[in-house]
């Protein structure tokens, strides 16, 4: 069975459940993956959380609901999960933008969300480089990691602009054993970007699965202070894609996009959960550094 059909089969079981609890072990099942990769491949690929797509269908469905039945608005929100009118007021609302009374005035405007519906395209005339490596164990650290989620360009240029502004730039490349240049030449007025020492992007998971962003480096044989996060990097499997800088994050989205959507899907590896992306840089290109495991 193809990958688009996979997930066209998780895609139903939701819509067919959006009614009930729906197990995301079981979502993962029909797409013949991991809960970890499925829930990170369709974001990537939805650029919504799955957990906020359900969201949206279920409250979807509810309106349609309140306006063509005269069901009690507790027993629409017990249908669809909510075993209060005010947590289902808050969910209705924030997705509706009007009450769920509000919902059955004549004239009131409600918002739908339809079913999800992947649509593939042939691809393959361009080839796609990638290396397979393993690490022993090491250490990354970096300093002032920030929550972030999604691919919006401007808020990796804003903390990239914020770190070397504050010193935070800075001081990774001393505790790395590199030159602390980028406060001296802001100083000066001598700024020089190819003079500086490119750190690497790290993008990281806390225990609750959340993203978090920071710029580091492998951590130098005398440790860093306590001022710095470090994080403890067991022996590793990594797929590798380099791609050609553009001046912006284009590139990088696509090396994401590439591993995804064309080599993920054949390659019988998911994304290891919970385990550093790493994009590492020079003047003119970057790597990506994505931790795998087999299927």
């Amino acid at each position: 069975m193809s990958f688009a059909q996979d997930f066209e089969n998780a895609i139903d079981f939701i819509d067919e459940n959006l009614a009930d609890e729906i197990d995301f072990e079981l979502i993962a099942k029909k797409a013949q993956c991991s809960v970890y990769h499925f829930q990170r491949m369709f974001s990537f690929l939805v650029n919504i959380p799955l957990s906020e797509y359900i969201r949206r269908r279920r409250m979807t469905l509810a309106a349609f609901e309140m306006q063509n039945t005269d069901a009690k608005i507790i027993d629409i929100a017990n249908k669809y999960g909510y075993d209060s009118h005010s947590s289902f007021t808050r969910a209705f609302q924030s997705v509706q933008g009007i009450s769920p009374s509000k919902a059955r005035l004549d004239g009131a405007c409600l918002t739908a969300y339809p079913k999800l519906s992947f649509q593939f395209k042939i691809k393959g005339v361009i080839a796609m480089q990638y290396n397979i490596k393993q690490t022993a164990p090491y250490k990354l650290f970096g300093l002032n990691p920030i929550p972030l989620d999604g691919w919006q360009t401007e808020p990796f240029l804003e903390y990239a602009d914020a770190v070397i502004e504050d010193g935070t730039h800075d001081a990774i490349n001393i505790a790395a054993g590199y030159p602390g240049l980028a406060q001296g030449m802001i100083k000066n007025n001598a700024w020089d970007m190819k003079r500086l020492h490119l750190l690497q992007s790290i993008h990281f998971y806390n225990e609750k699965g959340n993203k978090h962003f920071m710029y580091g480096w492998e951590c130098p044989e005398n440790d860093v202070d306590e001022r710095f996060t470090i994080l403890e990097m067991p022996e590793m499997t990594w797929v590798v894609i380099t791609a050609a800088l553009d001046g912006e994050r284009d590139s990088i989205k696509k090396s994401y996009e590439d591993l995804y959507v064309n080599w993920f899907p054949t390659s019988g590896y998911n994304q290891a959960p919970n385990k550093p992306i790493i994009e590492k840089y020079d003047w003119d290109k970057c790597e990506l550094w994505m931790p795998i495991e087999k299927k």
